[in-house]
């Protein structure tokens, strides 16, 4: 399948986007595609009637779309993201992110992100060299100028496509989150 990319900017979509069961059905959607209105509200607790809105206000700012191979039934149509790989542009000179059309939507992502982080903190240990042990993390700062954080952002995604298949885990697997967020550094005003 070639690379689907979705560049957001139309205020509407992002604010689409900032509400958090439609950053989890995003996600899930992802993770497990294709999957059906049912599927999803099992795995996230709410009525098929509330994933079914959620979904078609996704569907509506063209974030997901109904997936071409045909659900059991009729009424069991599976969904799938419309892209591969989406980028949001919503920050306007001189104001933050969060206070432009976008920043709800950046919000909910990176929340929706951080509580997978938590609940991974929250967990029990596992048994040393299984997969459910093998968390990585990685935290540096580097110097960089708009193309060079370009092809930082290129390279990585690049990287995680070798990586990346449809599939769900086999047995001596597990599913891994894995971020990649590059920001410009803020100094701390120190008084």
């Amino acid at each position: 399948m070639a690379d689907r990319f979705l560049d957001v900017s139309d205020p509407l979509a992002l604010r689409a986007l900032a509400h958090p069961l439609r950053v989890r059905l995003l996600r899930l959607v992802r993770e497990h595609r294709p999957v059906t209105n049912a599927e999803l509200a099992a795995l996230v607790g709410e009525s098929t009637a509330n994933v079914s809105y959620h979904l078609s206000v996704l569907a509506r700012h063209g974030f997901v779309e109904p997936d071409p191979t045909p659900g059991a039934t009729r009424r069991h149509k599976p969904w799938r993201t419309t892209y591969d790989r989406m980028r949001m542009h919503s920050a306007g000179v001189g104001t933050t992110p969060l206070e432009s059309p976008g920043g709800g939507a950046l919000a909910a992502l990176l929340a929706d992100d951080r509580a997978t982080q938590d609940a991974y903190l929250a967990a029990p240990s596992a048994p040393e060299g299984t997969a459910q042990d093998a968390a990585v993390f990685q935290i540096s700062r580097l110097v960089l100028d708009a193309a060079r954080a370009e092809e930082l952002a290129t390279e990585v995604s690049t990287l995680l496509d070798r990586y990346r298949r449809d599939a769900g885990p086999d047995p001596d697997e597990a599913l891994f989150a894995v971020s990649f967020v590059a920001v410009p550094v803020v100094e701390e005003v120190h008084r």
